[in-house]
């Protein structure tokens, strides 16, 4: 644990000195919070998946977490914290479309060998934050995390 906290302390340490630490940013390592954050869910894909062999899938919901740059997320409770997220959806339905596609094209490049694993689905993970990021207008709140809600291949 000790050799953990070291890095992201410097981490903090850094985005302060920087001046990002206002509302800073951790690492998708440190997800999923307890905090309530906007999310998007893209839910019941059944991709086909680069099997050699046959036809294979892999059924997926995911949440996908953004930052919090107002504040409001972290703040709201009960009925408020559900207004909140369904705002944040309707207003994001064009990023729910290319969020869709990315899902598409990256977890159908990807063998049901490399998914069976742990480190396979953390990769996908890493991938999915890092396209769903590059999709994103200019000024939105980035992809935090990806959580798996469902994740079933047969």
């Amino acid at each position: 644990m000790k050799t953990l906290l070291a890095p992201v302390m410097a981490l903090g340490i850094a985005l302060a000195a920087c001046g990002g630490g206002g509302g800073a940013v951790l690492p998708p390592t440190s997800y999923p919070t307890t905090q309530n954050l906007p999310t998007i869910q893209i839910k019941d894909r059944v991709i086909n998946l680069n099997a050699k062999s046959g036809y294979q899938y892999a059924k997926l919901t995911l949440d996908v977490v953004f930052a919090d740059t107002s504040g409001q997320f972290v703040k709201a409770k009960g009925d408020s914290l559900k207004k909140l997220q369904d705002t944040f959806a309707t207003d994001n339905q064009a990023m729910v479309a290319a969020f869709n596609d990315v899902v598409t094209t990256d977890v159908s490049q990807k063998t049901p060998q490399e998914l069976a694993t742990n480190d396979g689905k953390e990769a996908l993970r890493k991938q999915l934050i890092g396209d769903f990021n590059s999709r994103l207008a200019a000024g939105a709140p980035p992809v935090l995390y990806v959580n798996y809600v469902d994740f079933v291949m047969q």
